[in-house]
């Protein structure tokens, strides 16, 4: 099946034969695998993800022709990205050469939401795609490029992406062995890679094509070295701490996790249930890039993980005044997301793609691999052998740094209700209620009170969760139908978001996530990760300045 661009009427690979297009002109066009030869790990950049041809292709050459201890980084864009179906239509032409990877990618695909999206396909090869422009997503990566794989649709059709802007972003991110390739002879293409410090030679293009063209950086700074931590102190033991063991294991490092309590999860991350929901605003902004990008990549992860009870099944949000309705407006017409992704239905809001899991299940699943110390305080930062320190510990941070990140507890208490026949998904509205647990019961939350450490259960809390549930669903739970409860205290930022990020030399903060702890501690992990080793970092400038804690205090 020859697949055709609506917006760009263009072929995404040659009808004669794709695969064999991609080999000649991308992976040969770069030297591979000789150019990875001798690298721990090597990263290509790619124009145009399209239908993940290239990718595939290049992942299969490197599983072929690598060492075991290599890496490959794989950092695509894609400004229309293709549905799942398309995809696999597209391709099924090389399901023999292709066919398990091509599973793969399929079962690891993001959903179609603007931004980054990181996908870990094995231990040793990580694809992140940016969903956008292309030229509103090269300027916020940040990672050396070895490889470039220039195949956007025909100049002809698409001339706004090869701009000089796109060859000025390469040539920042490129250094003295970095090569391209690309299917097209344009001349402009060829003058404005000159102009930004490339070679350009023209060589056999592929088929019925005459020419194409290749080349390196000329006159870049040395590759440089990615430097990997030896030793890495995790303070804390809930989901912050245990999602950046995870992140750091599938960067084959490894950490040490401290936890004061004698099991991990032993405060606000050890509920029978968390939902899986983004956290949007109306407009687009720092705030909704975050948590776009969280909930997608948390959706990926917890499917890849086993024995978390991760089950997708939905979730409606309740629309019941004005603002509310002007809001879920904004969400659907401001910020990008495919229908696919986000309906109304009337007022009400849904997102087919609404999880829950078991936070308690969750961080033990990650923390697998990692060397975790029970029952051990960190009294001071000046206690800790480790050569890089990740404060994961909640408010409880605000006592180890020579600062203050005025950190807030906040209380929340949940109900355990029987069974009710209409709950079979998600549900917000001023509170929330889940579907059922494997235990049998829902969970009925949240109170929400700020500096309150009590984690007593209380039956007016139990009182207020009912009210507040059937006054949005008309329901009728009486106090009968409780069956137990779980307080526990999360940690807020002064202007409720999560903060992340280095604090000061080798020491790192993720905390504050609140109540969208789950898909926040994620991608705070995942971010935190890729920021230590030079990676590709999966978010906008704009999110990570959001993030800081420098937006509180100079340390």
């Amino acid at each position: 099946m020859v697949i055709r661009s609506a917006q760009f009427d263009d072929v995404y690979f040659s009808a004669e034969d794709g695969l064999a297009e991609t080999t000649h002109v991308f992976l040969d066009g770069n030297n591979l695998p000789a150019a990875w030869d001798g690298q721990d790990d090597f990263t290509i950049g790619e124009m145009g993800f399209g239908t993940g041809l290239n990718f595939l292709a290049a992942w299969a050459l490197f599983e072929k022709k690598s060492r075991p201890t290599q890496r490959l980084n794989f950092v695509s864009v894609e400004k229309y990205p293709l549905s799942k179906t398309e995809i696999k239509e597209a391709l099924a032409a090389w399901t023999g050469e292709l066919g398990v990877k091509l599973d793969r990618l399929l079962d690891m695909y993001p959903i179609r939401v603007p931004g980054p999206h990181v996908v870990h396909v094995t231990d040793r090869v990580t694809l992140t795609i940016w969903f956008g422009d292309v030229l509103e997503c090269l300027p916020e990566w940040s990672a050396p490029i070895d490889a470039w794989f220039l195949d956007g649709f025909t100049p002809a059709k698409n001339p706004d992406m090869w701009s000089d802007d796109l060859f000025r972003h390469m040539a920042r991110l490129s250094h003295d062995r970095t090569t391209y390739a690309t299917f097209t002879a344009a001349g402009f293409v060829r003058r404005g890679l000159l102009a930004a410090g490339f070679t350009a030679e023209k060589t056999k293009g592929f088929g019925r094509k005459r020419d194409m063209v290749i080349g390196g950086f000329d006159g870049g700074a040395a590759r440089p070295d990615r430097i990997i931590p030896q030793s890495i102190a995790i303070i804390g033991g809930g989901l912050a701490g245990c999602a950046m063991a995870y992140a750091f294991k599938r960067q084959g490092i490894k950490a040490t996790i401290y936890e004061a309590e004698d099991s991990l999860a032993s405060g606000a991350s050890g509920g029978a249930l968390g939902m899986i929901n983004p956290k949007l605003t109306a407009k687009p902004s720092p705030q909704a890039d975050y948590y776009m990008a969280a909930y997608a990549h948390a959706l990926r992860v917890l499917s890849d993980i086993d024995g978390v009870d991760f089950n997708i099944h939905g979730s409606t949000h309740l629309c019941r005044d004005d603002d509310k309705d002007r809001r879920f407006t904004g969400y659907v017409e401001n910020l990008g997301w495919h229908e696919d992704h986000i309906v109304r239905q009337g007022r009400d809001l849904y997102y087919p793609d609404g999880a829950s899991v078991s936070p308690f299940k969750l961080c033990h699943a990650l923390a697998k691999g990692a060397e975790v110390v029970l029952n051990h305080t960190v009294k001071s930062l000046s206690d800790i052998k480790e050569e890089v320190v990740i404060l994961a510990n909640g408010y409880a941070l605000d006592d180890l740094i020579d600062g203050d990140l005025s950190l807030q507890s906040v209380r929340g208490q949940v109900s355990w209700v029987k069974p009710q026949s209409n709950i079979n998904g998600n549900i917000c509205f001023s509170g929330y209620v889940t579907p059922k647990t494997p235990d049998g019961f829902h969970i009925l939350g949240s109170s929400y009170q700020p500096w309150d450490k009590n984690i007593d259960v209380r039956e007016e809390d139990h009182a207020d969760n009912i009210r507040r549930y059937n006054d949005a669903m008309d329901g009728n739970i009486i106090a009968d139908d409780v069956i137990g409860g779980w307080a526990a205290l999360r940690t807020a930022s002064k202007d409720r978001f999560p903060i992340v990020g280095s604090l000061k030399d080798n020491i790192y903060v993720s905390t504050a996530h609140g109540s969208h702890g789950i898909i926040s501690s994620l991608m705070a992990a995942e971010i935190i990760a890729m920021q230590l080793i030079q990676g590709a970092v999966p978010a906008f400038r704009s999110v990570l300045r959001a993030l800081s804690p420098m937006r509180f205090h100079k340390y």
